[in-house]
């Protein structure tokens, strides 16, 4: 089955874009930089790994209503994602179930500018495919 792009909305293929590049940011912090993830991580992880598939299968499919599936995985992982951030700020302690003992969510891998973590990118990805997926819903409406 050929993939015909011409039909598919800029907005569907700028979330998958979003999407895949959290995806191999990803893989590239667990597999290649060698960083342990923190089970709210490795949570945050499948979502966006399902988030992917789904809206591969909706562009496949030329599925507009993909968004009705991708947008649950999207909003848990954005709540997700934000907890993680506020623990990272410090306004939320680390020190829960969501973390686990021998590496704390509040664990920055990494920071740019002072501010932009791992959980920062996740969060931003997170975001960007619901505001794709919202306004593909209205453009359809």
């Amino acid at each position: 089955m050929p993939i015909n792009l011409k039909n598919t909305s800029p907005l569907l293929l700028l979330a998958w874009i979003m999407a895949l590049f959290a995806t191999l940011a990803s893989i590239y912090f667990i597999e290649i930089v060698g960083n342990t993830a923190a089970p709210l991580c490795w949570f945050e992880r499948m979502l966006i790994f399902s988030v992917l598939l789904t809206l591969s299968v909706g562009i496949v499919r030329n599925d507009r209503n993909v968004r009705y599936y991708a947008l649950p995985a999207v909003i848990l992982g954005s709540l997700s994602a934000s907890y993680q951030q506020l623990v990272h700020w410090g306004i939320f302690s680390s020190g829960s179930g969501t973390c686990s003992t021998s590496f704390v969510c509040s664990t920055k891998f990494f920071e740019v500018f002072g501010f932009v973590t791992q959980a920062t990118l996740c969060l931003t990805a997170f975001i960007v495919v619901a505001v794709c997926l919202f306004r593909l819903r209205e453009r359809s409406a």
